[in-house]
């Protein structure tokens, strides 16, 4: 290149130039529009793989975490596009160490040398996916383009999903977005996979929000296809069952949200398609039932939608229920397990109908009365008896004495739940026929009471596997139960029969539509049979602790080092076919998640205080 007057121009052309100085210094945009922003690299301990190559990028052009792009390469007489997601931006001057540029200014910071060298700007991007489908890294110099929202859908395989669900907006940088995120129903609802797993830490994972944001997103779904073909065997049907294990926070999912701004939020929701969300609907709300009286705990609600659960000897009998009701300690103990299970066949009265089901009920003429309180007196008299006297004679005295203790235990701290004097309860009934609006259960008032949590749970799921499992089974029911804190029901390394319901459900019922929508604060603390068969997977934000453990060990470091920033309405979704976990934002609810973003203390107050008048009036 030679100057003459003032002009430039090529020696092997003889053209005129553009002078060095004026070449543009930004992102250029290419005759499609599509805009080039970078060049691949692949200098030494920083050479391009399959998975991974690094881009640099001009001066005047800035690039950030989360961004995605793609690369168009050419190899071996083929062209291929390497979709792919940033995960690191670095700058590098060409300074040899940090000590010459203090060297430079002789330690002055007000030093600017006359002339200056500018470093380099460049970034890492994990490749996401490569079409047509190769294990080849991209080439030097190959061209990386901004990608947009139909380069994110094929990014994450959407293209390629028959039955999708959009569940957040695909991060594209620090405030855009590229779209919808994709989740593949099939790995969600039974098909190929089943059962997402929610992991985050307390108050900042926001574990149950997303999981009634996903609840909201399926019984939408399953609305506009019975809208649309209400005859139709196969539509989705959908029975959210919600268990509230803090406080009564879930207990105003049908207010408001006073905090939802249409202005500010309204439009992630359209972009998942929900052009206006609102509350849930006609929720029915249920609480353990007080012991003395027949109404349900108070809870905050105002008016007479909460309904009381509780389940009498009959009740326990009828379902199958007695060896849900003692502590894992005592499953443990074999000769313990056995004695229970010979007095609930020995209590129970089973008959099959002509149509094939069977029936059970408390057997009469056995106990001196047919409740809990007549069962603690035939279990007393049993430990009084001598060996020969006792209606089940293959068990020693010590177990009868430690059966009568766990019982007594159990039954007079129950809180009510279970009804010591009555004949009948008003056992929880989750089972329906169709789409049904959600059914919020209270288990946080038995916190005291972990075993009767336990129970409670087990006794929806026993419920669950019996319809499901039966020949009245409804084609395309699916039963949507939510649970948080998974390690209280399921911990890791238990055998208890609760444990191991749970753990049957997570392996073998999602085909029976089953789905277990858990959440915890260290999935390390959870049974592993529970979280491997959870298909798709979702990280809030974590402690780096927790990301150490074995089950997150498959998450690159880039991975894990969102997943310890991630803001509150932020999160990772792992899918089988996701390369890398999708980065999505999830629309603000519409719906109270807690008391506070319904009113004010004096109106939850006033709440409560209306309820305790009511029962002091009963």
């Amino acid at each position: 290149m030679n100057e003459t007057n003032g002009t430039y121009w090529n020696e092997a052309s003889g053209d005129e130039a553009e002078p060095t100085w004026a070449r543009p210094r930004g992102q250029v945009t290419l005759a499609d529009n599509r805009i080039c922003i970078g060049r691949v690299g692949a200098p030494p301990q920083q050479e391009a793989t399959s998975s991974q190559f690094a881009f640099w990028v001009p001066a005047e052009v800035v690039v950030e975490d989360t961004q995605l792009v793609t690369c168009e390469s050419e190899v071996a007489g083929r062209r291929f596009t390497y979709y792919a997601i940033i995960d690191g931006v670095r700058r590098r001057s060409r300074e040899r160490d940090m000590s010459s540029g203090a060297t430079e200014a002789d330690g002055d910071l007000t030093y600017q040398p006359a002339f200056t060298v500018d470093g380099t700007t460049y970034a890492i991007a994990s490749v996401l996916r490569i079409d047509p489908p190769v294990l080849t890294p991209p080439r030097e110099r190959s061209q990386v383009l901004l990608a947009g929202e139909a380069e994110a859908k094929i990014a994450y395989g959407g293209d390629e999903i028959k039955n999708s669900l959009a569940v957040g907006l695909v991060k594209n940088g620090g405030d855009r977005t590229a779209g919808p995120g994709l989740i593949d129903l099939d790995y969600l609802l039974g098909a190929n996979g089943g059962h997402m797993n929610v992991n985050g830490s307390a108050g900042r994972g926001t574990k149950s929000s997303l999981l009634l944001h996903i609840n909201y997103l399926l019984l939408q779904k399953a609305r506009e296809q019975k809208r649309a073909r209400p005859s139709d065997p196969n539509r989705l049907r959908i029975v959210p069952i919600i268990l509230n294990v803090k406080n009564f926070d879930l207990f105003y999912i049908d207010k408001p949200n006073r905090e939802y701004n249409p202005a500010e939020h309204l439009a992630d929701w359209q972009a998942l398609g929900i052009e206006a969300p609102t509350p849930f609907e006609k929720v029915t709300y249920l609480a353990a039932q007080q012991s003395n009286t027949n109404l349900p705990i108070p809870t905050g609600r105002l008016g007479n939608d909460l309904l009381p659960y509780s389940w009498s000897l009959g009740d326990v009998i009828a379902n199958g229920l007695l060896s849900y009701l003692f502590a894992e300690t005592d499953a443990n103990d074999v000769n313990f397990g056995a004695l229970v299970l010979d007095i609930e066949n020995l209590l129970t009265d089973e008959r099959i109908l002509p149509d094939g089901t069977a029936t059970r009920s408390l057997r009469a003429g056995i106990l001196p009365a047919q409740n809990f309180q007549g069962l603690l007196e035939w279990v007393d008299g049993q430990v009084g008896a001598g060996e020969n006297e006792r209606r089940l004679r293959s068990h020693h005295g010590a177990t009868w004495r430690k059966l009568y203790r766990r019982l007594l235990k159990t039954v007079y701290e129950s809180g009510g739940v279970l009804r010591r004097n009555d004949m009948a309860g008003n056992p929880l009934r989750v089972t329906r026929s169709d789409t049904s609006d959600p059914i919020v259960i209270d288990i946080s008032a038995l916190a005291a009471q972990p075993e009767m949590q336990r129970f409670v749970v087990a006794t929806i799921l026993r419920q669950l596997v019996e319809a499901r499992t039966g020949t009245k089974a409804v084609r395309g029911l699916v039963y949507l139960v939510t649970l948080d804190e998974l390690n209280r029901f399921a911990p890791r390394g238990a055998r208890d029969s609760i444990t191991q319901l749970v753990e049957m459900v997570a392996a073998e019922m999602r085909s029976q539509g089953i789905i277990l929508l858990g959440a915890q604060q260290q999935a390390s603390k959870v049974s592993e049979k529970v979280i491997e068969n959870a298909a798709i997977r979702v990280l809030g934000r974590t402690g780096g602790l927790e990301l150490g453990t074995t089950p997150w060990r498959f998450l690159s470091q880039s991975a894990q080092r969102k997943a310890e920033r991630l803001p509150l309405n932020e999160k990772l979704l792992i899918q089988d076919n996701f390369r890398e976990p999708m980065h999505v934002r999830v629309p603000f609810p519409a719906w109270a998640m807690n008391p506070r973003e319904v009113g004010s203390t004096n109106a939850i107050r006033n709440a409560v205080d209306t309820d305790l008048a009511e029962i002091i009036d009963h």
